[in-house]
């Protein structure tokens, strides 16, 4: 297995007594859909409910979509304001531009609370968006209140050597080349677990393939970049970090600490895998809701 596949998807990328359980009750909220113009020309496809006084601003991760969030919403609305969109490039949102920088991103996330008057935010990134998450904290730390990564962030990213840097080329040239099969076969190794449902790889897998293959690889390379800079970040980062990983990577606390900060907090989904939200939603929205209390 290609090796720095594995480094691309651990970067990127609750066995708890007296836990207090989340009722999975669905909201009475109801969930409204809406889009708004970014920099003029970008649409941007959001979903949101509720109308507490904290916004839990959740943000997908690689080549999937807003209704990940479908079972959160479903349980938080209640409680909290509740905002998720497709990121420019996925989903429903425009994908009529050029730059993929995560610095980019971020600018879309502080207009996206700045356009929504959105108050007291929790960022919520899964996968990629754990450095976007970083990202915005650096700078626009004014725009929100707490960060919490799902499933990724497991060490702090570094620069990579020049073998490091060859791999990683050689394996965005095959997926340019061949998007489908490089996808199929490189990885749901480290996607899924085996307790992982059918129907949720398919769905994943579908998503990912459907994703514009330029777009896909942009991001990632631009992902790729950031993460290098995730010891940089996490020493500005402007709160602590709380993050809510499965346990099919370990998660590297010490080191973390090392650098977060204002420290880090993990959350351990066992047994599920790059996809906790909907694979383990009860469990997942149940440490969820712990992170966002420390918050």
């Amino acid at each position: 297995m290609n090796p720095f596949l594995k480094s691309f998807i651990v970067i990127c990328g609750l066995a708890m007594t007296g836990q207090i359980l989340i009722s999975c009750k669905k909201s009475a909220h109801p969930i409204t859909n809406s889009s708004l113009i970014l920099n003029g020309n970008m649409n941007l496809v959001y979903q949101s409910c509720g109308n507490g006084d904290t916004t839990l601003l959740f943000i997908h991760g690689w080549c999937i979509n807003k209704e990940y969030w479908q079972p959160q919403f479903e349980n938080f609305c209640n409680r909290y304001k509740v905002v998720a969109p497709d990121l420019p490039g996925f989903g429903l949102s425009g994908k009529n531009r050029t730059d993929w920088s995560f610095e980019t991103y971020a600018q879309d996330i502080k207009n996206l609370i700045e356009q929504l008057n959105l108050k007291n935010v929790i960022l919520i990134g899964h996968s990629m968006s754990g450095d976007l998450v970083l990202k915005t904290d650096v700078a626009y730390p004014d725009h929100i209140i707490g960060l919490i990564g799902i499933d990724n962030l497991h060490q702090p990213g570094k620069p990579m050597d020049s073998i490091q840097q060859a791999g990683t080329d050689s394996f965005f040239q095959a997926m340019l080349a061949n998007y489908q099969s490089t996808v199929e076969k490189e990885m749901p190794p480290y996607l899924f677990q085996s307790s992982t449902p059918d129907s949720i790889k398919q769905r994943v897998m579908k998503d990912i393939l459907q994703t514009d293959p330029v777009i896909s690889v942009e991001v990632s390379r631009a992902q790729v970049t950031i993460s290098q800079q995730e010891q940089d970040m996490m020493r500005q980062i402007h709160h602590p970090l709380c993050l809510v990983n499965s346990d099919a990577f370990p998660t590297r606390l010490d080191s973390l600490n090392n650098y977060c900060a204002h420290g880090t907090k993990l959350y351990l989904i066992p047994g599920s895998g790059h996809y906790p939200m909907i694979e383990q939603p009860s469990a997942f929205n149940n440490a969820l809701q712990r992170a966002i209390w420390r918050q």
